[in-house]
């Protein structure tokens, strides 16, 4: 009674938000109400969760959680259309498991107490267990599959004698052991991952260093350069690949503002140098010199739309030097 109950409120719950009677701009006001509404619901769908539960049915479940945590993580960046999408997932992903739970229940009350022939469930933990090796292998995984065969071996040899209640306790053990597979599995490709994006942190860093190192060559502001130092700093100390990819995106939001500067300034100078070349073409100045310098301004322009902006400042200087030598 209590699970139809639990099913009842998120199917309202889901309705509701599909529908749109959920207020947006109460969620942008308040969107710690959707993790709030996300954890009752999983924290109730929780207490019905048990070892008889199907495996099923305890990975969707787990998909749930994962979209809490997705919640959780959006509400942090400030990311509501990501929040909403990620609350409906998790109570329609509830809503599902409470169904089932639901039916499951009352199969069970309905089911007749003497124990049936679970060889059908153990090929399907079979059939399953195959595919995690698949998975283990190619991510090259040294998981170890030993006991869990054997687990096999021995269950199949129960049923074959007949003992079901025997090879239903060693499924349960099977069960078990998938289980703790699994978050083997996630927690080697979680390293995994972290281990990519710590190679990407330190491109990044690479990058951001020359861009330091340029900012302060070329007199750039100082505020930019301190945003380029404190966006360095926050990029090393990241220490999950969320948190990697969140750093590397202001990063890149930086470069695009110090090319939107660094492109002013090269464009000013480029200007300023033109009008004095204009000046210099009726004097006395050997015209192929002047030529020779526009070409050269040509140069640094094709360097500016390809934000080669080192290219370009190593052209102005040249440019500087020889225009210092003919005005002396």
């Amino acid at each position: 009674m209590k699970s139809i109950k639990i099913l009842g409120l998120l199917i309202l719950v889901v309705s509701l938000a599909v529908g749109g009677i959920t207020n947006p701009v109460y969620a942008q006001n308040d969107p710690e109400i959707l993790v709030k509404i996300a954890k009752r619901a999983q924290d109730q769908i929780q207490k019905q969760i048990t070892d008889d539960t199907s495996l099923t049915l305890q990975e969707l479940f787990q998909q749930g959680k994962n979209k809490v945590s997705s919640l959780e993580t959006s509400i942090s960046n400030n990311d509501i259309t990501s929040a909403k999408e990620d609350f409906l997932s998790a109570m329609k992903i509830f809503s599902e498991v409470s169904r089932q739970l639901t039916t499951q229940n009352s199969q069970t009350q309905a089911t007749n107490k003497s124990t049936v022939n679970p060889s059908n469930d153990l090929l399907r933990l079979y059939t399953y267990v195959n595919n995690l090796k698949n998975i283990a292998k190619n991510h090259n995984s040294q998981i170890d599959f030993t006991s869990l065969d054997g687990l096999f071996v021995t269950a199949k040899d129960q049923i074959q004698n007949n003992q079901y209640s025997q090879a239903s306790e060693t499924i349960h053990e099977i069960k078990q052991s998938i289980i703790e597979i699994n978050a083997e599995l996630r927690e080697q490709a979680s390293q995994k991952q972290l281990t990519r994006a710590q190679m990407f942190a330190q491109k990044y860093l690479k990058q951001i260093d020359r861009l330091i190192e340029h900012s302060q060559n070329t007199g750039t502001s100082k505020e930019i350069i301190e945003k380029l130092e404190s966006a360095r700093e926050n990029l090393s100390i990241a220490s999950n690949p969320s948190e990697v990819i969140k750093q590397v995106r202001n990063i890149m939001l930086l470069q695009q503002q110090f090319e939107l500067t660094e492109n002013k300034l090269l464009e000013l100078r480029v200007m300023q140098i033109e009008t004095t070349l204009n000046t210099l073409s009726d004097s006395e100045v050997d015209e192929n010199t002047v030529m020779e310098l526009k070409e050269s301004l040509q140069e640094i322009r094709t360097s500016i739309s390809k934000s080669d902006f080192e290219e370009a400042n190593e052209l102005l200087r040249s440019i500087t030097v020889t225009l210092d030598q003919i005005q002396i």
